[in-house]
């Protein structure tokens, strides 16, 4: 008799375990949203809690657009959440792996976005500079609000500040380890308009940026903006002239 009762108690338990389970992986988000921070807002919730989509969400006052994600478990066992987000606003999307680390850290694998320079996702920051911005990175890390890592691509097309057009750049991060005292650091060269410029860009701890170059003059470099460069002093025998910029984020 007590064979049976153990082996019945054991089934039970299985049952309900599985019932659990099965709840939790398929927890509605429309059930999930109303318990959401303050500062989220997820406009018609679909799917589950892990593969979810939110027609237009919100993170304190920054819209997303349409955004999805899909979680991963496994990397739960260690304490890590991750998960494949995709995000589009208009012209603007995003796509990447992102996990959040319990040390703090915030890594982005295999990212790729195309962004407007001064609107949408990236409103804020751009010093009243407009364009489109496209990134594809291999992969990004974050902490405490500093890049630590940074591996990819990225260029700016159609750089403009009021009404002086600056053309467009790339910036190259190599995949090579770069310690924090050093910063991280990118190779800065244009890619066609009115100048002429090759450089590195930094990354540092305050955050902040550097940026170090040399900036030549074109045959097509409007009169007002020759004479903006003029100040930075007499060129070299190559027609360069070094500068430098500086700044916090």
């Amino acid at each position: 008799m007590a064979g049976p009762s153990r082996f019945s108690w054991r089934l039970a338990m299985v049952i309900a375990l599985a019932i659990l389970v099965t709840i939790i992986v398929r927890w509605p988000l429309a059930w999930a949203a109303r318990w959401l921070p303050a500062q989220i807002e997820c406009a018609a919730p679909a799917g589950s809690v892990w593969n979810g989509r939110c027609a237009a969400l919100t993170v304190r006052g920054l819209p997303l657009g349409d955004t999805s994600w899909q979680f991963r478990p496994f990397p739960l066992l260690r304490g890590t959440l991750a998960a494949t987000v995709r995000s589009r606003q208009g012209a603007d999307h995003f796509q990447g792996d992102i996990e959040l680390r319990a040390d703090g850290r915030r890594i982005a694998r295999h990212v790729e976005a195309d962004l407007t320079l001064g609107g949408g996702l990236l409103r804020e920051g751009a010093m009243g500079f407009t364009g489109r911005l496209h990134a594809r990175l291999d992969r990004a890390v974050l902490h405490d609000r500093k890049v630590r890592e940074l591996a990819g691509t990225v260029t700016v097309q159609a750089l403009t500040q009021g009404s002086t057009a600056f053309g467009d750049y790339e910036i190259r991060f190599p995949d090579v380890a770069q310690g924090a005292a050093s910063g991280v650091k990118g190779s800065l060269r244009d890619l066609g308009g009115p100048l002429g410029i090759s450089g590195a860009l930094t990354l540092t701890d305050e955050p902040g940026y550097v940026i170090d170059g040399f900036v030549t003059l074109r045959a097509d470099t409007p009169p007002t903006l020759a004479r903006q460069i003029a100040l930075l002093g007499t060129p070299d025998e190559a027609g360069r002239r070094p500068f430098s910029v500086a700044g916090t984020y």
